[in-house]
């Protein structure tokens, strides 16, 4: 019921693989007035939306670099994930960081996540944490999941269970699977928040129903013993075998010990 600190690194800020003008994201970003106002660059923004999403990326990431030098944070975000990904543009480590940095400092969510791993991969965890903390407290369930681990671990911070476990909850309650499972680890442990088997099997089975593999172990575990919820062998089963069905060892060996069959 640990957070296998050796597998919990923070892990790059997935884009949406289509882009709209004005959508669900754009609430994240304190940047909304400074690219409104800026009309060209606005204009040049959604010239390049229109490229990206015919696949014209060399287009795209032209009007982008027009709109990112004219200051417009999203452009400068979009055009350092093309210099990352190498779409429009020759593949670019530096101009990628340079260009996320500038969104980053606008208040830019997704970039400040994405410069948070930036610095992650490269051991600088002090860096990493700043950056983390200023995208999980602009709502982005992402940072605010690895803000949790990174206060779990002391990677950039001091160790603070209480912290984590709070960050775990903000993300948790947007969604996020393993905050879920994340969060259901610290109730059953007692870590950071009071012991309580209850909520750890309520959030493992809102993590468990998302797919996740190890709150389904660990749901399958507490229906087999009774903790937090009534002893239930048929579920114990059921959630067991789900997990074992994604490869999560422990419950591949845990069908093997009991030879579970189903009823």
């Amino acid at each position: 019921m640990d957070d296998k600190a050796g597998k919990s690194g923070l892990q790059h800020v997935p884009r949406a693989s289509g882009l709209v003008v004005a959508g669900p994201r754009t609430g994240l970003f304190a940047r909304g007035r400074k690219d409104a106002a800026n009309v060209p660059a606005a204009e040049l923004y959604k010239q390049g939306v229109g490229h990206y999403n015919r696949k014209a990326y060399a287009e795209a990431a032209a009007a982008f670099r027009n709109a990112a030098e004219l200051g417009h944070a999203e452009a400068q975000y979009m055009l350092s994930t093309m210099y990352d990904a190498g779409e429009g543009v020759e593949r670019d480590d530096v101009e990628a960081a340079r260009w996320e940095r500038k969104a980053a400092e606008q208040g830019h969510a997704y970039a400040q996540a994405n410069l948070s791993f930036r610095y992650y991969a490269a051991q600088d965890y002090a860096e990493a944490f700043v950056w983390c903390r200023k995208a999980a407290e602009s709502e982005l369930a992402w940072a605010q999941f690895h803000l949790g681990l990174m206060f779990r671990k002391g990677e950039g911070t001091e160790r603070d269970d209480a912290a984590a476990a709070n960050w775990y909850r903000y993300a948790a309650m947007q969604g996020w699977a393993e905050a879920q499972q994340k969060l259901g680890d610290l109730y059953y442990s007692g870590q950071g928040v009071p012991l309580d088997y209850a909520k750890a099997a309520g959030w493992y089975r809102k993590a468990a129903d998302q797919g996740n593999a190890e709150a389904q172990f660990q749901l399958g575990h507490l229906y087999g013993i009774g903790l937090g919820v009534a002893v239930d062998y048929p579920l114990a089963r059921l959630w067991i075998r789900k997990a074992a069905e994604q490869g999560h060892e422990q419950a591949v060996r845990e069908l093997k010990k009991r030879e579970y069959r189903d009823p």
